[in-house]
């Protein structure tokens, strides 16, 4: 008799149609895993039964739920659709400004020590927000092109970037500006169907109709970016043998792990390097509801999202208590990229408008420079215009 290991198991996912009604078997994306997994439960129902004989009725079994947390590691492209899920939004493609582009047209770019200088036309109007990733073509200055830019400050006529430009005054027609896809908070709700495979014991457990609840996203110096996505389903039923795996010609990602090594953080408009923690959590509070008459619940509900966060960082100054103490707006621009030549491939995460809760330092007399943790207040920008009217954005060049 074969027993199950624990890591001869392999998951896929596919988005569903319909309740109840598996996808097609071909298409599905594997979920590269690390650790958890996914289980029906059923609520008991307890019996109040008095006994004259002292002893205690068995409970039944009541409504089903598929719960569980599935870990990750980030990685280009491998989890889109599950973020895609988490934000109720669909990734638009990507925008790609030239000289031509707008009403009226762009016309002709400057270059600053930080700034892309548009001689006529909006760049708001034409799409970019402050938060952006872009990446710069065919300009004159061979240094400014294809390296990926983080937009800090936007106006209809001026880009401010993070990051250091070649200045040249000299009017530019022959510019690309490229925007990578951007995925913003929607209201399409979407659920999949995941197939847990044990392949030693040649069998499946195949989750129905799960949406994704939540999302942990914890970083840590020398480690992964390490995903924790909380799936809530209705139900499961189970597959052996020529029925097992269900899903066929799954398909994985091969793009490689990201770090914290290769990140850069904007705080503000500051770009920081002092962090030794960081950790967002977005939930949208999935569950079912139970009914009379059916174990099942009519759907699997989510609710508003809700996101919080903490970073650590090293002490330096009290710029950061100021900012707690004054109730400054502020942002926190994630991007992680991979190791290679520039433009390198991305995933960026956006908080536009947050603010800090609470600062709070690390203990006197420990060893090690003194740290203070900051739990950060996040909601949705009112501000309009240059900047997205959304609590979160996830952007990556991911095809």
């Amino acid at each position: 008799m074969a027993y199950q290991s624990g890591r001869q198991v392999s998951i896929a996912f596919k988005e569903q149609p319909d309740m109840g009604e598996k996808p097609g078997a071909s298409g599905a994306t594997g979920f590269r895993l690390n650790s958890g997994g996914l289980n029906l439960t059923k609520a008991p129902i307890q019996s109040a039964e008095v006994r004259r004989d002292g002893q205690t009725t068995r409970a039944r079994h009541g409504s089903r739920s598929v719960t569980g947390s599935l870990v990750g590691e980030m990685s280009l492209g491998t989890f889109d659709a599950l973020f895609a899920a988490l934000f109720k939004g669909t990734f638009d493609a990507p925008l790609v400004l030239t000289e031509a582009s707008g009403s009226p047209a762009l016309t002709s770019i400057t270059t600053g020590a930080h700034t892309i200088i548009a001689a006529a036309g909006s760049w708001i109007t034409a799409g970019l927000r402050v938060g952006n990733v872009i990446r710069l073509a065919g300009h004159s200055t061979a240094a400014n092109n294809g390296r990926n830019l983080r937009i800090t400050g936007l106006t209809a006529s001026t880009i401010t970037v993070a990051e250091t430009l070649e200045v040249n005054a000299v009017a530019d027609t022959a510019f690309t500006v490229t925007r990578p896809k951007t995925l913003l908070p929607g209201s399409v709700s979407k659920a999949f169907t995941f197939e847990e495979v044990e392949e030693d014991i040649d069998g499946s457990e195949i989750f129905d109709w799960c949406r994704v609840g939540s999302l942990e996203l914890a970083i840590q110096p020398n480690g992964m970016a390490m995903l924790t996505w909380g799936i809530v389903g209705r139900n499961m039923e189970t597959a052996e043998g020529v029925d097992s795996p269900y899903f066929t010609d799954v398909t994985y990602t091969e793009s490689q792990p990201l770090t914290a090594v290769e990140m850069r953080v904007l705080f503000g408009t500051e770009e920081v390097i002092d962090l030794s923690g960081c950790t967002l959590t977005f939930d949208r509070r999935a569950a079912g509801a139970p009914v009379i008459g059916s174990d099942l619940t009519p759907d699997v509900f989510v609710n508003t999202m809700t996101i919080s966060g903490s970073i650590t960082g090293l002490r330096s100054d009290f710029s950061r208590t100021e900012a707690f103490l004054n109730e400054e707006d502020l942002s926190l621009h994630l991007l992680f990229a991979e190791n290679e030549a520039e433009p390198a491939d991305f995933v960026a995460i956006n908080l536009g408008y947050i603010s800090i809760a609470s600062a709070s330092k690390s203990e006197i007399g420990q060893d090690g420079p003194r740290t203070q943790s900051l739990e950060l207040m996040i909601g949705v920008d009112p501000r309009g215009g240059a900047y997205a009217p959304a609590m979160a954005s996830v952007q990556t060049s991911a095809a």
